[in-house]
């Protein structure tokens, strides 16, 4: 049992510095904060492996790392919204540990890649959740003259997260197809 926490533990915080590794290395950044990234991809592996409550532990250490070395503040309700909670909710995608590891034992590779998406999509709305609360509360400055700061939050974090998620699910996959013990 304590060997089990242990490894639980270490894959947490190892999972948790590769996906902020993953955050520093982007793909595409946009103008007022925000990057398609890699960084989901570690805390869903978590979240797969583990279930819920150790994704979003990684999530949140994730976003707390990310806020100290890269941070935006504009009060500590934004900074909650953008990093914490936005991070901590990508845990969420382990809501489907159980069916995923079921899938795996039975070798129904399809459904796994399914359970796999499904996890990846859910934990990226988490992500676009928290981010679009922050935009919507806190970033209303940004929009153009005229436009409801919502609906600007809206188009901009999805102009992000969206590509964020696609590129989630494809790795995700990816590594599945070549190596679904990983995901046991």
């Amino acid at each position: 049992m304590q060997n089990s926490r242990s490894r639980v533990i270490a894959e947490v915080a190892i999972f948790a510095a590769l996906a902020v590794v993953f955050d520093w290395l982007t793909l595409f950044k946009m103008p007022q904060g925000g990057a398609v990234t890699l960084s989901l991809v570690p805390i869903l592996f978590v979240a797969y492996r583990h279930g819920v409550k150790a994704g979003m532990v990684t999530g949140l250490i994730v976003g707390v790392v990310t806020f100290i070395l890269n941070p935006y503040y504009l009060n500590p309700l934004q900074v909650f919204f953008d990093y914490f909670f936005a991070y901590t909710l990508v845990g969420l995608g382990g809501l489907f540990t159980s069916q995923l590891k079921y899938a795996l034992r039975r070798n129904t590779t399809k459904q796994a890649m399914v359970l796999v998406s499904l996890g990846a999509v859910l934990g990226g709305f988490g992500r676009f959740f928290g981010s679009f609360l922050a935009g919507g509360f806190f970033y209303g400055a940004f929009a153009p003259k005229g436009q409801n700061p919502w609906l600007y939050s809206l188009i901009y974090n999805a102009a992000y997260v969206v590509p964020q998620i696609l590129l989630t699910v494809i790795v995700l996959i990816v590594l599945l197809r070549v190596q679904p013990k990983m995901f046991k």
